[in-house]
């Protein structure tokens, strides 16, 4: 499993369409608009991934970055692969 953080756009929509290409079926992804991370998350699919967790969220926020992360524990369990931050 891997959560990536401003993966609605740019680089951050381009990792998270390639690490569901190389193999990995469960992605956290995380930005502000849920809209775009909608489509990132088809993208995901369609490449893939069978498990996205679309987290709409502002990290400038510790309390919602916690949040978060909390949220993805409770979804895909305690096992990271990795974290990429951006």
């Amino acid at each position: 499993m891997i959560l990536l953080t401003g993966a609605s756009t740019g680089i951050g929509a381009y990792a998270a369409a390639y690490f569901a290409k190389i193999g990995y079926r469960k992605l956290a992804i995380l930005a502000r608009r849920e809209a775009e991370l909608q489509m990132v998350a088809a993208k995901c699919r369609e490449n893939g991934a069978h498990d996205v967790l679309v987290l709409p969220v502002d990290l400038a926020s510790a309390e919602a970055s916690a949040n978060a992360v909390k949220r993805t524990v409770e979804h895909f369990g305690s096992k990271y692969n990795g974290i990429r931050l951006s």
